[in-house]
């Protein structure tokens, strides 16, 4: 019999047997509703990019998380603020550890690399970071330069390398996810002769997923004998190590005396230096480095408070 499912957790991890499985029955397996709810995604990508070589997909792919960092950035709130008012509204669970600690976005950037690459992606090997340590005082420097903070799953295929990972990110309001707010979800989609283009919907819900689990039913009835490719094969990919990846920084410093501002501008290179007015520190934004370039350089600096990674 043909099989749909909605579960994540269960096509991040026994995706690879489950879709094998259906192709040796003739059967179909189809779980379009396990990333984006009912955002066509799964779809897009087996159907609609099927010319294409992915080279890259990145995505607000929890609502939760994407309702926390709104209402952060909108209404000042803490983390613990928002969160309690995520778990009243129902957004959020009694225990949001999978949510806030960006384990449930991990699965699905899996399952979105999976089925970009044509192999399997072990969620296990994708480097993981959640939101639950973003501070108010991180999006009053980000509006600073007209930014925000979002939680993204990423994954980019570089000279053949691949390179999947879950973390905030400090973005400015010309990225084509700035203006995703609230529950809503937004996955941009990066193929060789497409260019980007961007999906975008209800991420969650009973309606949104019931939406993609119908459309999945109605599906395997059209095609009752035949097996409809929706997967990857057998084939493991390699993740490469985040410190290979390279992206730009937000890192702030405790203090704000001039020798420490030149010591990290000597250290760095050229960077943009932001200060908030009452406060005694400072934050600057680096450009592109490699991560481990970036992590020995700051190391050396023990006034670091923290750092997130940016795209400027």
């Amino acid at each position: 019999k043909h099989a749909v499912t909605s579960n994540k957790a269960l096509v991040a991890a026994r995706g690879t047997e489950l879709i094998q499985v259906a192709k040796e029955n003739n059967v179909n397996f189809m779980f379009e509703a396990s990333v984006g709810g009912g955002i066509p995604v799964i779809r897009t990508l087996t159907k609609a990019y099927a010319g294409e070589k992915i080279r890259e997909i990145t995505g607000i792919l929890n609502g939760t998380t994407n309702y926390i960092l709104t209402k952060m950035d909108e209404d000042g709130e803490t983390f613990e603020q928002a969160l309690t008012q995520a778990q009243k509204l129902g957004y959020a669970e009694r225990n949001p550890e999978a949510d806030v600690e960006g384990f449930d976005a991990c699965r699905k950037i899996a399952i979105l690399a999976s089925l970009a690459t044509g192999k399997e992606v072990d969620f296990e090997e994708i480097y993981t970071e959640g939101i639950s340590k973003i501070e108010k005082i991180d999006f009053a420097y980000a509006k600073l330069f007209h930014g925000s903070l979002k939680l993204f799953g990423s994954m980019k295929v570089e000279k053949s390398r691949l390179y999947a990972y879950v973390c905030p990110m400090m973005i400015t309001d010309r990225h084509l996810l700035y203006m995703v707010r609230g529950v809503y979800n937004g996955i941009m989609i990066e193929g060789n002769m497409l260019g980007k283009s961007m999906l975008y919907g209800s991420g969650a819900g009973k309606l949104p997923t019931a939406s993609a689990v119908v459309a999945d039913i109605i599906a395997s009835a059209r095609h009752k004998n035949k097996n409809v490719p929706m997967g990857w094969g057998s084939e493991k990919a390699k993740v490469e190590d985040i410190k290979e990846s390279t992206h730009q920084y937000f890192v702030r410093f405790s203090g704000n005396d001039t020798a420490l501002i030149e010591k990290c501008k000597k250290a760095f290179g050229e960077v943009k230096v932001l200060q908030l007015e009452g406060e005694d520190e400072f934050a600057i934004l680096t450009g592109t480095m490699k991560e481990d370039d970036f992590k020995q350089i700051v190391e050396k600096i023990p006034e670091t408070i923290k750092f997130i990674r940016a795209i400027l």
